[in-house]
């Protein structure tokens, strides 16, 4: 089972290495989508639904087939059945999924059991210091991300119960609006090294403790505490643990401090915070070297600051390389490392790389929302659209309320050229997250085509406004303004960028979409052929973002697009 995008529980069912996503008629093996054509997902549906139990070639044909159908039955069921097996990787004479009751029906048989869901209300921080938060929020993070890797137990997104934070809510009525049976409340006080954690479970039904304890400890005993809340709550709702809890924590309780503050402002996306991020990441990496996940974040502040058109990609791109490779040296199973592998790889325009490290991170943690919601800029990129909107879905349904997840959907709907799609998950998006600048450009450049002018001005400002002056929102601000009809904003942009040049480090492809959207197309061109020439990341988007679309069929544009190795 999943989330939906309200927060409650969809029905998702896994058994074995698959997932069917029954509303939204979809077979997934790994996290990865697998064809199925409708008939075969009607008999996957109808043998699920009894497990264990025959179901008659009768019940299927009356499901499948209306009564004024005429099909040969016999031979469209066993192709359907047919097809089921070969997308299951299943055997007629020894099957592993579907059984074949000769002269009657089929039998699914493997049981399906109904996952427990639990929900993790955001910590209390009782510390009285505001500047604690981020301690209290980590500590919620990290017990969402821990039970999330207990097999058999569901947890609804860290996203989705942060909405409840500073609230006075009863954890019954928390639990039945987010259709789970249990909701893990808790408190932590902090004084210098000493911490007291106050945890207590709740069951939804009754409303009466399934467990409760008092942590008084150090900074050193966190992962302990946190481990041993995992297990109290999967041995509370009556899950059998195996090896799945995490066991690469740090020994270094500063370290994971710094990790923690980082953590907490790279989740927001501002520039001045990523910077501040990355400080702490590499004070984290300083006094824990052996502990993998401040690489990645590290890594990830090079590359997203490297996209903002902050930093010289050359230099940023090979710092964020060396310490993705590190990372994975000390865990080479660590999902958001290959995640950020294949991010790396795709805007270095290795691509056959790219997609490796990307389906390789979703099969390590398909329940985990970040690989999802990376891999959909790859797909768009590689014009496999279809794609992108599925991994971008996907992330939302398991982190409905994220910033990044609910983007990433705008942006494979626009690239996709679903521009009436693209506006209704952007107006969803800013309900959800009123603070991210680039769900404001995507949906303004999906408004514009559509002909809402006004509105996609407006949506532009306000973009450029949040962005805070980097030079990747300067640059849709300045083709937006361009394409609406705003000459003198767009021209300041362009004498805004070039006198950064001048000065320091300045892209050279905000320039470029700048003088596009003003229709100066040669000029445009000659700044793409500098942004090549610096190897600036996010040319890779030559095939499917609006700004190209009036000079694709230029020589020099499919000049270009050859040295990307890019299909056209």
């Amino acid at each position: 089972m999943t989330e939906s995008k309200n927060g409650r529980t969809a029905m998702n069912v896994r058994f074995g290495a698959f997932e069917v996503d029954l509303e939204g008629r979809r077979l997934l093996k790994r996290g990865m989508p697998i064809a199925l054509r409708e008939q075969s997902f009607q008999v996957l549906a109808a043998l699920m639904e009894q497990p264990g139990e025959i179901v008659t070639r009768e019940e299927l044909r009356r499901r499948l087939w209306s009564s004024d159908t005429f099909v040969d039955f016999e031979v469209a069921l066993n192709s359907a059945v047919s097809r089921l097996r070969d997308a299951l990787g299943d055997s007629a004479n020894s099957p592993s999924f579907i059984e074949t009751i000769p002269k009657r029906g089929y039998r699914f048989v493997v049981p399906i059991l109904k996952r427990p869901a639990v929900a993790v209300m955001p910590f209390v921080n009782q510390t009285g210091d505001p500047k604690d938060e981020y301690f209290s929020d980590g500590l919620t993070d990290e017990l969402v991300r821990g039970l999330s890797r207990v097999q058999g137990l569901r947890v609804t997104a860290g996203s989705v119960v942060f909405r409840f934070k500073g609230q006075r809510c009863d954890a019954r009525q928390i639990g039945n609006e987010l259709g789970v049976e249990a909701v893990l409340e808790g408190s932590v006080w902090r004084s210098g090294d000493g911490i007291r954690i106050s945890v207590n479970l709740v069951g939804v039904k009754d409303g009466f403790n399934l467990w409760a304890q008092r942590f008084d400890s150090n900074l050193g005993d966190v992962f302990t505490i946190q481990d041993e809340v995992c297990s109290a709550v999967a041995e509370a709702m009556h899950i059998r643990l195996a090896s799945q809890l995490p066991k690469a924590h740090p020994r270094n309780a500063t370290a994971y401090m710094q990790y923690l503050k980082g953590a907490y402002l790279l989740k927001k996306r501002h520039p001045d915070g990523i910077r501040r991020a990355f400080e702490y990441h590499q004070e984290a990496i300083r006094l824990e070297p052996d502990w993998a996940e401040p690489y990645y974040s590290a890594a990830m502040s090079y590359i997203v600051r490297t996209i903002y058109g902050e930093i010289p990609p050359r230099t940023a791109l090979a710092e964020a390389e060396s310490l993705v490779s590190k990372g994975l040296a000390l865990d080479e199973n660590l999902a958001i490392l290959h995640s950020t592998l294949g991010m790396l790889r795709m805007f270095q325009w290795r691509w056959a790389e790219s997609e490796k490290a990307h389906r390789w991170a979703i099969s390590l943690e398909p329940a985990n929302a970040f690989p999802h919601q990376c891999y959909p800029i790859l797909c768009s990129f590689l014009g496999r659209h279809e794609d992108a909107v599925f991994h971008a879905s996907k992330a939302v349904e398991l982190d409905p309320l994220d910033l990044m997840t609910n983007f990433r959907l705008v942006q494979a709907n626009c690239y996709a050229r679903r521009y009436d799609e693209a506006v209704r998950a952007g107006r969803i998006a800013i309900e959800l997250t009123p603070d991210s600048p680039y769900t404001y450009f995507y949906l303004a450049l999906s408004l514009a085509v559509l002909g809402s002018k006004e509105e996609a001005w407006e949506m532009a400002s306000m973009g450029r406004k949040l962005a805070g002056g980097m030079p990747l929102g300067e640059g849709y601000f300045g083709y937006i303004a361009g394409v609406l009809g705003h000459p003198v904003e767009a021209l300041h942009v362009v004498t805004e960028l070039e006198t950064r040049r001048k000065q320091g480090y300045g892209p050279a492809l905000p320039i470029a979409w700048t003088y596009l959207g003003l229709a100066e197309t040669d000029v445009g061109l000659n700044w793409l052929e500098t942004a090549l020439a610096e190897r600036d990341p996010f040319l890779g988007s030559a095939m499917v973002f609006p700004a190209y679309d009036a000079i694709r069929n230029q020589a020099r544009f499919k000049q270009l697009v050859h040295q990307l190795k890019l299909s056209t």
